[in-house]
């Protein structure tokens, strides 16, 4: 099949949507399916296989961070006929297409509308919860009224694009029931196909108890994330523990660094790319996600359980979901009215962690557990929910 996958950031570091486009990308190409995968321009991980890349309005062209917020938060028909424009221009020198793939909720009107207009089928990945929580971690309540207001706005635009689509590929159960509710009577099928952790993470050499625990923590610095409650509640934790914070960009990146840097137990890196995560998994034993919103999947939590490490976090979205029955697990009841219960609940969950260490597993609970996101299953999901998609009769101009 011929298959278009719009995905604004697919070449920026990488968070988990992103990732996972790569990934679905790599593994359909190598099924012998024909993959063009449509992005922004100007961003700063070149991705191999046929790639077309929109540039960005005047203004945002090394700016695009800036962008993903304007994006985000505003109802800007102006930018999104742009990139339609755009779209239109790159596709229509290409193949036709046999169907559409969306992997970004902010390139979701294009990838319908160019659907659309095609008389093709198109679907989605949904890795955001519905509505969007952006406004998580702002304490000016204004400022939190003002970005909980424009980002209800946009979505609802959205809401209509997302019923004209053949089909949503949630990333959670958590993720389609929100759905299901915000959307009301009309909307598509949806389906629950969780994220896919490559089998790498398995292979990772098995966690040891120490005397001198790693913890880890990677994600984006940024209130939702609870990477600052983190940093606070590890602080009061015995001398020989250390932390790795891998950080992508986020609003508290300097507060974070100004922190940290009188306490040599806590490490800051930048990100490091995808194929070397396991590795960085080796060297620790406790897996950190603090979250304080509805966390769509948590594929750091999933990698997490696929290499046997102890995993903290929060009763939040998804996590439950992704840590069911894993013994080697450590939750929370996160208050975000509170910030210094929640911080000492995250300190008892951080001292708890090394002890779970030596749960014993159940090798044939966690294969089957794990064996239905494997990266081979998953594919297999998404290419019968675009094989049933392509070969239902439709009427052209109609998606």
């Amino acid at each position: 099949m011929r298959l278009l996958i719009v995905s604004y950031f697919y070449e920026a570091p990488a968070g988990g949507g992103v990732i996972v486009a790569r990934l679905l990308a790599e593994h359909l190409r190598a099924r012998g399916h024909s993959v063009v995968v449509l992005c922004l321009d100007g961003c700063t991980e070149p991705q191999p296989g046929t790639v077309l890349r929109m540039p960005a309005p005047r203004g945002f062209q090394r700016r695009l961070d800036r962008l993903r917020q304007v994006l985000l938060f505003l109802n800007n028909p102006g930018l999104d006929r742009h990139f339609l424009d755009k779209a239109l221009s790159l596709t229509g020198k290409t193949a036709p297409y046999d169907f559409i793939l969306s992997q970004d909720f902010l390139g979701l009107r294009v990838a319908a509308s160019l659907a659309s207009r095609a008389g093709i089928p198109c679907g989605t990945t949904l890795h955001d919860t519905l509505p969007q929580q952006v406004e998580v971690g702002v304490r000016n309540p204004v400022l939190k009224r003002v970005l909980r207001t424009l980002s209800r706005m946009r979505d609802r635009s959205l809401a209509g694009d997302l019923c004209r689509l053949d089909w949503i590929a949630a990333v959670s159960r958590h993720v389609a029931a929100s759905a299901t509710t915000w959307l009301g009577a009309g909307h598509p099928p949806i389906h629950v196909v969780h994220n896919p952790v490559p089998d790498r993470f398995r292979k990772v050499e098995l966690p040891t108890p120490s005397k001198a625990p790693r913890y880890l923590f990677v994600g984006r610095l940024s209130p939702e994330k609870g990477v600052d409650l983190l940093v606070d509640a590890f602080r009061r934790l015995p001398a020989d523990h250390r932390l790795t914070v891998l950080g992508l960009q986020g609003s508290l990146r300097q507060q974070i660094v100004e922190r940290t840097a009188a306490d040599p137990r806590i490490q800051i890196h930048p990100p490091c790319g995808h194929l070397d995560m396991p590795e960085v998994y080796a060297r620790h034993q406790i897996v950190c996600c603090p979250v304080m919103w509805d966390e769509p999947f948590g594929l750091t939590v999933l990698e997490g359980r696929a290499s046997q490490r102890v995993v903290v976090g929060t009763r939040r979205g998804g996590l439950p979901e992704i840590l069911e029955g894993y013994p080697r697990t450590v939750l929370f009841d996160a208050d975000p009215k509170d910030r210094g219960l929640t911080v000492d609940r995250l300190t008892q969950a951080l001292l708890e962690a090394p002890r779970r260490l030596r749960e014993p597993l159940d090798p044939i609970s966690e294969e089957r557990f794990l064996g239905t996101m494997r990266i081979g299953a998953v594919v297999d999901r998404y290419e019968g929910l675009i094989r049933k998609a392509v070969d239902t009769p439709r009427d052209r101009g109609s998606a």
